[in-house]
């Protein structure tokens, strides 16, 4: 629906969908391992629809910090969002266990236009550029410690 409004440039990030427990368990390790487990998600989200996939017993929230809250307390034993959600909590005693295959593209959205193709070229020129020169990779590491702009 999105494609029919808006062009989007070429992708500058790729996130995939991490499946997040505390930093000391042992006893979930993959997606499957979450038959009859309870997962704390945003509500209505698609992490919790992957979730309740996989078996578990999705409890909705509001927020990435009371899904991680819960996962940290023992309230929930695993949570399932983006990666970067992890890597934005360094200090925090968690450990991504599982990440999905497929990744999601991060791309920026431009309406279309008459003119707007002009613009989608300058962007898609100006995102070639920043990750020529490595900045793009700099970026990302600098704020989640990690390059998620390599591509699938």
């Amino acid at each position: 629906e999105r494609a029919m409004k808006y062009d989007f440039s070429t992708p500058y990030g790729y996130i995939r969908t991490a499946l997040i427990v505390r930093g000391d368990r042992e006893d979930i390790a993959s997606f499957e391992d979450l038959a009859g487990k309870r997962t704390a998600n945003s509500i209505s989200s698609t992490y919790m629809l992957l979730a309740e996939s996989y078996g578990a017993t999705a409890m909705g929230v509001d927020t990435l910090d009371e899904t991680l809250a819960m996962v940290l307390s023992g309230r929930a034993d695993a949570t399932l969002n983006a990666e970067v959600s992890f890597y934005v909590h360094p200090d925090a005693n968690l450990k991504v266990v599982a990440l999905t295959d497929e990744a999601s593209q991060v791309a920026m959205p431009i309406r279309k236009e008459a003119d707007s193709a002009s613009l989608l070229a300058a962007v898609n020129q100006a995102i070639d550029e920043l990750r020529a020169e490595g900045e793009l990779t700099r970026i990302s590491e600098k704020y989640f410690g990690k390059d998620i702009t390599a591509g699938e």
